[in-house]
């Protein structure tokens, strides 16, 4: 059996999809949120298992490489970045990842050089991997449309709440129960403190990188103006809480 000749029909198949993938996207036209553009146009395309990784993969690379312009915010959305101390957190962790790798490259050069190679490899794309999360916050801000309430943690957690299904929304600092349905927007969990706590009527889906799903009914997160964004739920909510 011709193992190889599989093997490239089946990486020239990727690659065509790829390409047909990425063809289809800039038919669209300009999006305000590629990250949610790309994922729909690759749904039409590739198989439904391989939309969400492949998808990751590619918005990594385009946040962390491409993307470098600033937006500027509709009146219906919201930041929750700039007075987190996230970003911070991320790329010192990028510098560590870049010094234990220098560091890890030498001890284990003297060993053997392929394994080096190989690790060095690896820690320089999970830095590349954290640089495009870091940098995504910054382009996926918070949405306030019609009905609806779209809550984003860059490309590594998002849901759509109906307004309807809110039942309470709170400022607060105070720390949250640990059960299976309280959850926190930011995957950092107790790394990122939050200002506000949003409970649900009922259980939603938070979905997570590469298509991690987590059920909750209640949900902690950061806003940079956490006033101003509560005024706008509760002058929503048709049932005036």
């Amino acid at each position: 059996m011709d193992f190889t000749g599989s093997r490239d029909l089946n990486l020239n198949i990727y690659r065509h999809k790829s390409t047909c993938c990425y063809e289809k996207y800039k038919s669209l036209g300009s999006s305000s949120d590629f990250y949610s553009a790309l994922k729909s146009t690759c749904y039409e395309i590739l198989p439904k298992k391989l939309v969400l990784p492949f998808a990751t993969e590619v918005a990594v690379f385009y946040y962390g490489f491409i993307n470098w312009k600033s937006i500027e915010l509709s009146d219906n959305e919201f930041s929750y970045h700039k007075k987190s101390g996230t970003p911070t957190l991320l790329f010192a962790f990028i510098f560590i990842i870049l010094v234990e790798t220098f560091l890890l490259h030498l001890l284990v050069m003297g060993w053997s050089q392929l394994a080096a190679w190989i690790l060095s490899g690896l820690s320089i794309y999970t830095a590349i991997q954290v640089l495009g999360f870091g940098k995504s916050l910054s382009k996926r801000p918070i949405l306030i449309k019609e009905n609806r309430l779209i809550l984003r943690y860059g490309i590594l957690n998002e849901v759509e709440i109906l307004v309807s299904d809110i039942k309470t929304i709170e400022l607060s600092t105070k720390p949250m129960k640990q059960d299976n349905l309280t959850r926190t927007l930011s995957p950092l969990g107790e790394l990122e403190s939050h200002n506000m706590i949003i409970t649900l009527n009922k259980e939603n889906t938070l979905t997570g990188i590469y298509g991690i799903k987590k059920r909750f009914n209640v949900l902690g997160l950061h806003i940079d103006e956490p006033t101003e964004f509560k005024e706008r739920i509760d002058n929503a909510l048709p049932h005036g809480v």
